[in-house]
């Protein structure tokens, strides 16, 4: 089968019909003028959800394999062929009314425009509805080997589409600086993707200064997903969950902060070349040796032209394979001649080691909490996300690295500090939040900036 479906309001279509299509039926609308309002149904008739019940007579709609029944791409509300004059003219929004943003209150630059990238909104008239909170949704729809384009398109189907951003299209400041339209309206977002993502969406909020900040959910793409686990949304997004129950979970989620910390870099001066100086924000960890060693042998595979295997059991593999190199090269050895670590400016002894990581959150390497793995009552201090305090651990080599993943060992703890500073006297691989790359020496800093605002799921 060959056809086009349109993720907005269900119509499907084969190639050659698709001008007829676009001509015949009326597509989800982002915008509309008021005087246009009260809005009624947009009905699309067939294609409608899984097992759909009738709202008038509580039947299931859509038994036979053809075009049967309607449903609106708005409400959801389905209804029989026979069923459907009875329902009101008036549509209500349905359910998750409270997180979209109706078309009556949106004016956008160029009404002709069909390309959803080149979307300009000029202006966000709340509607009068008590407690709105509009949801915004952000993902690469090349992320997580095609997950991202299914989300996207489900999320389409519910909310506005312009709620809807696609980061395969432009960047995240860009996608985001139309949220300050929404003026003193709070407001959420939900971000699918892996920890890079995430931390690139949350620096966004940072750079446009948003403000009433909004909180954000996590729909975990890929691998890793370390703050998707600790926030209690799991280690990868089932793509077999319904988008209604995506949203109950979303609307039932808790507030909570995220320490947001700043690595300043300044590279030492070498021959001829000048000081080089820069600064990055760290939510969940940054480490320097031989596991952002691997990590960085892993991106620069799937960097490659010759990757072609994007899948996250294929990726897993490839992460073990680069983990059992080091255990035969040992690039990191003797990291501890190599480094110097400072806690709250105080010097710390190193014994014989291949790494150093510095958490925010309680959850390393895809989900090992090294700072309370193994331990007795009371041994160290606590650990939180929004204490303003790091947790520093040292890890022995490449094979302590498997013990830890395995639970059968446990790091080096060097301790709590409020800021952080490390020495690098030799070039070695350092990975921030699991963006990995090739450090030359340097002295970096870690001192807290302020708290992002996350979204916990009740469930957790």
């Amino acid at each position: 089968m060959n056809g086009l479906y349109c993720d907005s309001c269900g119509v499907c279509a084969d190639h050659e019909c698709l001008k007829k299509a676009d001509k015949k039926f009326r597509c989800k609308e982002i915008t509309l003028s008021s005087n246009e309002e009260p809005m009624k149904h947009h009905w699309v008739r067939g294609n409608l959800p899984i097992v759909a019940m009738c709202d008038i007579c509580d039947e299931e709609c859509n038994f036979e394999p053809e075009l049967l029944d309607w449903w609106c791409c708005w409400c959801q509300r389905c209804s029989h062929e026979t069923c459907k004059s009875s329902i009101n003219d008036v549509c209500d929004f349905g359910v998750y009314k409270l997180m979209i943003i109706p078309p009556a209150s949106l004016e956008i630059v160029n009404k002709s425009s069909k390309v959803r990238r080149r979307l300009q909104i000029r202006s966000i008239v709340p509607p009068l509805w008590p407690n709105w909170s509009p949801l915004i949704v952000v993902a690469n729809k090349k992320s997580g080997n095609n997950e991202g384009a299914e989300i996207l398109s489900s999320f389409r189907r519910i909310l506005n589409p312009a709620q809807v951003i696609d980061l395969s299209e432009r960047d995240p400041v860009a996608a985001l600086e139309w949220c300050r339209l929404l003026g003193d309206t709070p407001y959420k977002i939900v971000v699918a993707g892996g920890d890079g993502t995430v931390a690139w969406l949350l620096d966004a909020i940072y750079k446009l200064q948003l403000n009433p900040v909004p909180a954000v959910a996590i729909l975990p793409l890929g691998t890793g997903n370390d703050l998707s686990r600790v926030l209690g949304w799991g280690k990868e997004y089932d793509s077999n969950t319904e988008v209604s129950a995506t949203l109950q979970a979303i609307q039932l989620a808790k507030k909570v902060d995220l320490d947001r910390w700043s690595v300043s870099i300044d590279a030492k001066k070498g021959l001829g070349f000048r000081a080089h100086h820069k600064s990055i924000h760290m939510y969940n960890y940054l480490s320097v040796g031989v596991d952002a060693q691997v990590t960085l042998n892993f991106h620069r595979t799937r960097e490659s032209r010759f990757y072609l295997f994007s899948h996250r059991i294929f990726n897993k593999l490839l992460y073990l394979c680069f983990g059992t190199q080091q255990v035969v090269e040992r690039e990191c050895k003797d990291l501890d001649q190599r480094i110097e670590v400072y806690l709250d400016d105080k010097k710390i002894e190193l014994p014989s080691i291949e790494s150093i990581v510095v958490l925010n959150i309680p959850s390393w390497g895809a989900g090992v909490d090294l700072w309370n793995m193994n331990l007795e009552d009371n041994q160290v201090g606590v650990q939180s996300i929004c204490d303003k305090k790091l947790e520093v651990v040292a890890i022995y080599s490449s094979l302590h690295i498997a013990q830890l993943q395995v639970g059968l060992s446990q790091p080096l703890r060097l301790g709590q500090a409020k800021t952080v500073k490390i020495t690098l006297k030799s070039p070695c691989a350092m990975q921030v939040d699991g963006e990995p790359w090739h450090q030359s020496p340097c002295t970096f800093n870690v001192t807290h900036v302020n708290q992002a605002s996350m979204l916990m799921s009740s469930d957790y």
